[in-house]
């Protein structure tokens, strides 16, 4: 038997009415640059709906548009090599099935609308379960409320990289601007599929607690299976033998099922909860000095109930080679580790004061220990998201250093004095975020705006491809293209495009004045190229005109825009 509470913790009416006030708030400051991008927008100009992580956003409404034009499963957009549908991306296939439903006549528009929407519902189921997580390790409330403002406003030290001239220290951006696994407010601002994700990982790890809570019944006399409104257990016989099987409570299924559903959403994810998981069993094992062995069947269940998706992922990953080249080009990788102190260390050094009351007394703060404790090891392990990795330790971390401040103000210290203080200092980089994503809407520039008559011909184009073919255009060009168009993108996003560097080159070379009329032939028969997109972007790789070429066919042209057909 663990000492976690008897029972669930309570939150007041007052507290909830805090939490959300400042969800509200949040959510609020988050929506400032798109409200202004929005309103800056002109009839040359189209606002593309996203000011940070443009580019991956895009990639996103790219796959919403499946969802909205009948998909189900997921295809890459983003490279021309033909793969089968794979179980990915669900969310934005529903978010893009719910665009479809919204009535209006621009199918883009509503899907923005709808990313946004789902941003501000998921932030705030994310904030709300947030708070619910971190009272299950405190009864004070000014603890609870205070690890939960850092969790929600928090940053690192990015600010103060920024300030002393050094944004690419040490090889790298500061985690706090760059990193939505590490710190909540990124999510906030441009994630909501990570928001639901993380709810769901939480949900998940209370449901688990609560079943390592949950007493061993005693042992039935008779051959019997006797379910109760708790779980079940079985009594079998083999021969001579009786054996028993504990009863496992329903929340074992409950936290499989939150990590199953995480896994459509973020696969990887499964596999930092099955990581939490284990740390904590090794640390209740050590602290109680016994083998939780009970607690082990029911982590097991948890996972095998969430195994699928891993192992579905994997075989994916594994067997096709458009997959493969995409998991072996998301790379990911940590930086020096002295970017993971400048983020965390603030809360690291006031987390330290809190270790030894956290592990012994009652209570769970030793999970948050063991979440804290395998991070670094996780981080560092040779998988190509290592930094995603990172997913969520936040939250134990914030309690742990709500935990050490309240400590200190039993050495004298007033504590909203030193809360306060706390959170403006750690809040800095999501205030230069926000100021700087503002500013850098002044210029309307590309990629966040996109060039009216580049959105005409990309419309146009949408009324007559087909979901299979395959469009040329500069990266940047195919970047957006799959936001309007049901149609693959030669080249668009890193990743997801099959060599993306090469392709880039090829394109270049496609463009080139001198290149070479059976090179081009070549090209686009063997990438199976159904059009060519010639804009601003792509003159600005060659003077090659694709007019003069007997083989491409003009069908659309517009000011700066031609679309040709490929006749080979």
């Amino acid at each position: 038997m663990t000492d976690l509470p008897a029972q669930s913790p309570t939150c007041s009416a007052r507290e909830w009415r805090f939490v959300l006030a400042f969800s509200i708030l949040a959510l609020a400051i988050t929506s400032i640059p798109y409200v202004l991008g929005a309103a800056l927008a002109t009839e040359s100009r189209v606002f593309g709906g996203f000011v940070y992580a443009v580019e991956d956003c895009y990639s996103y409404l790219a796959k919403m548009r499946q969802g909205a034009e009948g998909a189900w499963l997921f295809h890459i957009a983003y490279t021309p090599e033909p793969h089968p549908g794979a179980l990915f991306f669900p969310f934005h296939l529903l978010l893009g099935k719910v665009a479809a439903l919204v009535p209006g006549g621009d199918l883009t528009a509503r899907m923005v609308w709808v990313y946004h929407g789902a941003r501000v519902a998921c932030g705030l189921v994310l904030l709300l379960a947030v708070y619910r997580f971190l009272a299950e390790f405190t009864e004070r409330v000014a603890v609870r409320r205070l690890a939960w403002l850092m969790v929600t406003f928090g940053g690192g030290l990015g600010w103060l990289l920024v300030a002393l001239r050094q944004p690419d220290w040490l090889g790298s951006v500061p985690l706090d601007f760059i990193l939505p696994e590490g710190f909540t407010f990124l999510v906030l601002y441009a994630f909501p599929h990570i928001a639901l994700a993380r709810a769901l990982l939480l949900t998940g790890l209370l449901s688990l607690l609560k079943a390592w809570h949950f007493p061993s019944p005693p042992h039935p006399t008779s051959h019997e299976t006797r379910n109760t409104q708790h779980g079940t257990r079985f009594t079998f016989h083999v021969s001579r033998f009786t054996f028993h099987v504990p009863r496992l409570p329903c929340s074992v299924l409950l936290s499989g099922l939150a990590w199953l559903l995480m896994g459509l959403i973020v696969p990887f994810y499964v596999v930092v909860a099955w990581a939490v998981m284990g740390a904590a069993w090794l640390a209740l094992a050590v602290r109680e000095r016994r083998l939780p062995w009970r607690e082990g069947l029911a982590a097991g269940g948890a996972a095998l109930v969430s195994a699928p998706i891993v192992a579905y992922s994997a075989w994916v990953f594994s067997t096709d080679p458009v997959y493969a080249t995409w998991a072996a080009q998301n790379r990911i990788l940590s930086p020096h580790p002295l970017h993971y102190l400048a983020a965390y260390g603030v809360l690291l050094v006031l987390a330290g004061v809190a270790v030894r009351s956290a592990w012994r007394e009652e209570g769970s703060g030793w999970l948050a220990l063991a979440w804290v404790g395998v991070v670094p090891v996780l981080v560092y392990l040779p998988f190509n998201l290592q930094r995603r990795l990172v997913e969520g330790v936040q939250v134990p971390l914030s309690l742990l250093a709500a935990l050490g401040v309240s400590s200190l103000r039993q050495q004298g210290l007033r504590l909203r004095v030193l809360s306060g203080l706390l959170v403006l200092g750690l809040s800095l980089t999501n205030v230069l975020l926000i100021a700087g994503s503002c500013l850098t809407l002044q210029g309307q520039p590309a990629p966040i705006y996109q060039d009216a008559g580049e959105v005409a011909a990309l419309d146009w184009l949408s009324g007559q491809a087909k979901p299979d073919d395959v469009v040329l255009a500069a990266y940047h060009t195919g970047n957006y293209l799959p936001v309007r168009v049901r149609a693959r993108a030669f080249v668009g996003h890193g990743p997801e495009s099959v060599n993306a560097d090469d392709k880039k080159a090829l394109v270049a070379h496609f463009f080139d004045v001198v290149t070479d009329d059976g090179w081009r032939r070549r090209l686009l028969v063997q990438y199976s190229v159904d059009y060519v997109f010639w804009g601003p972007r792509e003159r600005a790789l060659g003077t090659f005109d694709p007019g003069e070429a007997q083989y491409l066919k003009p069908v659309y042209h517009q000011g700066d825009y031609t679309l040709f057909e490929v006749n080979v």
